[in-house]
């Protein structure tokens, strides 16, 4: 199979309208091996190619180029045999020869408006998936529980084996480099250690300032970084998240981590007992006045679980507004041909805002005809009204879509 081939079942998935459609064309090429790899080699996150998709539009109609020879291509930026320039101007070379498809890989998406789910669902356990527990913003239906503060950084779960050696992921499964963290780490006992990786001391301030030095460090562009903190809150045996299967209780669990060394970087996350609903309000409201997202909650005598669950619960701000939507932009990367985010403005709180919202909209909602949305009330959710530097007009902090007012959501 060549790449021409590949590219014109790419073009059929994104001429494709919504999500059974799309598995009606993906279930054509089922017993096709160089596409599941194509696909693997696009949407498996625990490969990193430590590089972005040159700024490169060539375009190839050659059938004779060899699809295992671009296999073998890739494999040297995810083996980092090539980094920096070298690799900057190694990966345009590929571009050239390769062309689009070359591109979609390093930029890990097919741009057709498909996700791993849906791949998964056409082919049974194709990509790996990496889990983590996530948390439920619902009430608490007893007490005592543990509180503790919720920080807003990045989601890393860290790997420490017998030798020492420390290998790093963020919540997709992304491999991570950062060599000091590693470090500091190498003396911790062997298991698995979830945390949040922090800027400064991790308020809601500092999110941006750590999603870019993770990005850099995904990228390849740096191995490590400056000012931040490893906020740990969980511990697992190497067994236990192997076989996703725990079997100690967070109590247990914490104990642990109260031995762990006192290491640069590092921090153990301070559990607080709470015992009523008075007690969890005014913590709550405490880190919201310092800056905080909000607080995290769990049972002394809860057990990890890989899904988003009840048995961890969130609380965070969360309020609603409308805003009158203005103008659209257009998706990229696997929303490439559909709805990226809608511009919208209006007053909050008697400030002039102005914000795109692209969070919460469905694939439903993104494949709407853009006049769609012009002109309507659309229900947004937020943590925070923000103002930037020399700036007359408002943001908010982490829109999210709800729906167009007047109407369910989807």
């Amino acid at each position: 199979m060549n790449s021409i081939e590949i590219m014109n079942i790419i073009y059929e998935l994104r001429k494709a309208k919504g999500s059974n459609q799309k598995l009606v064309i993906l279930s054509r090429y089922k017993d096709n091996i160089y596409w599941k790899k194509i696909l693997v080699a696009m949407y498996d996150s625990s490969i990193n190619y430590y590089i972005s998709a040159p700024n490169d539009l060539t375009f190839i109609d050659d059938e004779s180029l060899n699809i295992e020879k671009l296999f073998e291509v890739i494999t040297h930026f995810s083996s980092k045999r090539y980094t920096g320039n070298v690799a900057r101007t190694f990966a345009l070379e590929c571009s050239q020869l390769y062309g689009e498809l070359f591109r979609l890989i390093l930029g890990r998406s097919l741009k057709s408006g498909i996700s791993v789910k849906t791949i998964n669902k056409a082919y049974p356990d194709l990509i790996p998936t990496f889990t983590v527990m996530l948390a439920k913003d619902v009430s608490v239906r007893s007490y005592p529980m543990l509180a503790s503060t919720k920080y807003d950084g990045v989601r890393v779960i860290a790997f420490v084996n017998r030798q020492g050696i420390v290998y790093l992921k963020t919540r997709e499964g992304k491999q991570l480099v950062i060599s000091s963290l590693q470090r500091s780490l190498a003396g911790f006992p062997n298991g698995t250690y979830d945390g949040e990786l922090v800027s400064g001391d991790g308020k809601q301030a500092s999110r941006t300032t750590i999603t870019g030095q993770v990005n850099k460090c995904l990228l390849g562009n740096s191995f490590d970084m400056e000012n931040y903190t490893f906020c740990i809150f969980d511990y697992l045996t190497p067994t236990e998240w192997n076989s996703h299967n725990c079997l100690t209780r967070y109590g247990q669990r914490l104990a642990i981590l109260q031995e762990t060394p006192v290491v640069p970087e590092v921090s153990i996350v301070m559990q607080v007992p709470v015992y009523s609903d008075d007690d969890t309000e005014e913590m709550y409201k405490k880190r919201l006045k310092l800056g905080y997202e909000g607080l995290i909650l769990r049972s002394s005598q809860g057990f990890y679980e890989w899904k988003r669950t009840d048995k961890l619960i969130k609380r965070k701000a969360t309020h609603e507004c409308r805003l009158r939507c203005h103008n659209i932009t257009m998706g990229m990367g696997k929303y490439e041909g559909m709805i990226g985010s809608l511009f919208c403005s209006g007053i909050v709180d008697e400030k002039n805002v102005e914000v795109n919202v692209g969070s919460g909209l469905s694939d439903y909602d993104r494949e709407a005809l853009q006049v769609y949305y012009i002109g309507k009330e659309i229900e947004i959710m937020y943590n925070d009204i923000v103002k930037a530097k020399n700036s007359e007009v408002y943001s908010l902090f982490l829109p999210r879509f709800k729906r167009v007012a007047g109407e369910m959501s989807t």
